[in-house]
Order: C-alpha cells, then structure tokens, then sequence
C-alpha cells in the first residue's frame, strides 16, 4: 500500500511540475479558413494577453517565432499591458520591433482602457505607424477589412451580471459591416461572438480568456476572468452561421501566476482563396 501511495504522489507532482513549466514554452497554433471573398491567400498572426510579460530577452523568442510564420500582417487583439502600467516600456520597445517588420493592427482590451497613462501609451504606439483600432474599421490589401472593438469596461464583467450586447450596438460603434470584403473583427472579449458574427464578421480574433487558466481533457478550460467555470469560449476555433473565431489562449499571466497544461499561443491564421 505504501509503494502505491508513493507512486501516486510522485504521479501527481510529477503532472503538476509538467502543467507548470509549459508556462514557459510559446506554442504556434495553426488555423486555416477558406473564403471566397478574397483575392489572395493571407497569413495573419493573432498576439493577445502579453500583459508586459516576455519572452526572451525583449522579447526575442516572441518575435523569432513570429519571423518564422512569415506573416502577412499581424493583429493585436488586445491586454498587452496590464491596468498599472507596470512593463509598459517592454511592451513598447516589442512592439517597435514588430512594426519595424509588418503592418500591425491592435484593439485595446480591458485593461489598456484602464491605464493611467492610456493617451500616452495610445500616441506612442501610433508614432509607430501601429494602426490602433479604436471602433473604427479599415483597409487591409483589396479584399480584407480589419474593426477594431473597444469595449467599455462594463461589458467586462462576472458571469452573474448578465450583459446583452447587440448588433444595433456594434453598428452604432463601428458602423455598418461592408459584405463586399472579408471582414476581421479583432474583439478583446470573446463572450460576445454570436452577436459579432450576427453583425458580419466573418473571422473575430479574441483573448481575454486565458485559455482557462488550467485545461483538463474534454473540459477545456477551467474558469475565465469573469469567474465562470469551465467557460463556452475557452480556447480555440469557434464557427458560427459561417462566422468563425480565433480564441488565442494569449501570451502572459496576470492575477493567477500560473497557466496548467495551457502553453502560451501565438495564433497563425492561414485564410486562404476558395477560387
């Protein structure tokens, strides 16, 4: 009996110290959508949820795995930062980097819109020639629009307090979707993407979750921010009437320091020309 409670234990830890140091490992997730509203095959890189941690010095092992996906253009789907600012600099000096390279687009997640010094962190990234997406749509190449989703913080919030967004409301904040293009909605809160889809999405790029904190085989992720167990939108590729989502398990950790069997992601969205 003692020989099976020895194992068991050494079972155990042995699975909690693997689920821990996959925190530490960047994983490329590999997605492919085919639409016939474009004209040419694009890659787009998903980032979300750095929260001002890094990856390699200045982040180098994030941007090396991004060089080596070759992307069109990259989207930023917000929470890079963190609501005190705290390692600001880092994700400043990143993102020069990045844009140095490629066409980046970012909408602000919940917790840029709640930093002190958000006009600021705002211009800079603008300086950069970073197009921030603030409610506001635009051009990428001939056949690809990209609308930026910033959310007020009320709709970020417990899974008591019910919320009920709708397409008059994202109308009413990004205006009427062009069916003509292919449209990317980068949209922080995932939560919400039936109504996105409902609006004429046809890829939402999201985060916010954090994979669940923990995954567990066949139940996914674990509990979200909003503190819902085992959340609907946890983490992956989600269709709906045609629309589908890209839910990154993000980048970083914030309030709960640790990430179980839940490597942070960097998303590569192959969309490619049904013609």
């Amino acid at each position: 009996m003692e020989y099976f409670i020895i194992t068991g234990c050494v079972i155990v830890l042995t699975v909690l110290i693997y689920g821990y140091i996959q925190n530490f490992f960047l994983k490329v997730e590999q997605y492919e959508i085919r639409s016939a509203r474009i004209g040419r095959d694009v890659t787009v890189v998903l980032l979300t949820d750095l929260h001002g941690c890094k990856h390699g010095h200045g982040n180098s092992r994030l941007l090396a795995k991004i060089d080596g996906i070759s992307p069109s253009f990259i989207c930023v789907a917000g929470d890079m930062t963190v609501k005190n600012g705290k390692n600001t600099e880092t994700v400043l000096a990143f993102l020069a980097r990045l844009s140095a390279k490629y066409p980046v687009y970012y909408a602000p997640g919940n917790h840029e819109i709640r930093m002190p010094a958000y006009d600021d962190y705002r211009h800079r990234i603008q300086n950069m020639g970073i197009y921030y997406l603030e409610n506001r749509v635009v051009r990428a190449g001939d056949h690809i629009s990209i609308a930026g989703l910033d959310l007020p913080e009320y709709w970020y919030h417990k899974f008591w307090q019910k919320r009920e967004i709708s397409v008059d409301i994202l109308s009413g904040q990004l205006g009427q979707c062009d069916s003509g293009l292919f449209t990317i909605m980068l949209a922080h809160n995932p939560e919400y993407f039936p109504v996105y889809a409902e609006w004429g999405a046809d890829l939402v790029l999201s985060g916010h979750i954090h994979g669940g904190i923990a995954r567990l085989p066949v139940l996914g992720g674990v509990l979200s921010p909003s503190l819902q167990p085992f959340p609907r939108y946890d983490a992956g590729e989600f269709i709906w009437k045609g629309s589908h989502m890209v839910l990154s398990r993000g980048l970083g950790l914030h309030h709960i320091k640790l990430r179980f069997f839940n490597c942070p992601e960097i998303s590569a969205i192959r969309i490619t020309c049904e013609k």
